[in-house]
């Protein structure tokens, strides 16, 4: 009784701080920074003059108002950091959409230019077939020719035959070298878009697989 009566005063002083604490609760949220140095500051109030007065209920009073003002504010604090890591994880999975989106369409216009090379190497197999099936007839040809004109042809006229056929075969065999060497060219480098189109199918499954697991 004799400490209620001392603490009575410090009661009354406090009222003013208390009735503008319910006004700031009713318009404000916990976590604002007037109510938390509010209640920071009657709960200081209160801890203070709880150990001036000797009386333990004041004093946890000013306790339980300071270690909540302050849990409010962790809590904040940490909700904000949240925040910001959570919009950040947005940014790097739109990111990551955005890099994987292009990687397809590289890959889908790497096949595209893919599949109109395999169309233009066909074609050029084409035309080096054409190309050997008339030298094979017209060797042929030079062949039958050659052995019509024996029955006929003087010793002087055999030497030039036997030059032009030698010449023939030459280029003959000079074409078909060059023909070799292009199909080889062209082999090579078929295989290195070929190995370039295989990675970037592997970059564009790693990204699918990173996608989904950030999903």
């Amino acid at each position: 009784m004799i400490s209620t009566l001392i603490a009575l005063p410090y009661e009354l002083a406090r009222l003013p701080l208390t009735t503008l604490d319910h006004g700031l609760s009713r318009r404000l949220p916990d976590t604002s920074v007037s109510r938390t140095t509010l209640d920071r500051a009657i709960g200081s109030a209160d801890k203070l003059a709880g150990a001036i007065l000797r009386n333990d209920e004041i004093t946890d009073r000013g306790v339980a108002r300071v270690e909540r003002a302050d849990a409010l504010v962790k809590a904040a604090r940490l909700e904000d950091r949240a925040g910001a890591r959570r919009e950040a994880a947005r940014d790097v999975a739109a990111s990551g959409r955005q890099e994987a989106s292009a990687k397809r369409q590289a890959a889908a216009k790497r096949a595209s230019d893919g599949l109109s090379e395999a169309k233009r190497a066909e074609e050029q197999g084409k035309q080096r077939a054409a190309r050997n099936a008339a030298q094979t007839a017209a060797t042929r040809k030079a062949a039958a020719d050659e052995a019509a004109a024996k029955r006929t042809e003087t010793v002087e006229q055999r030497k030039k035959r036997v030059a032009a056929a030698a010449e023939a075969k030459k280029k003959a065999a000079r074409q078909e070298a060059k023909a070799e060497l292009d199909d080889a060219r062209q082999a090579k480098e078929a295989a290195a878009k070929a190995r370039a189109d295989a990675e970037v199918l592997d970059d564009l499954t790693e990204a699918k697989k990173r996608e989904r697991q950030q999903d």
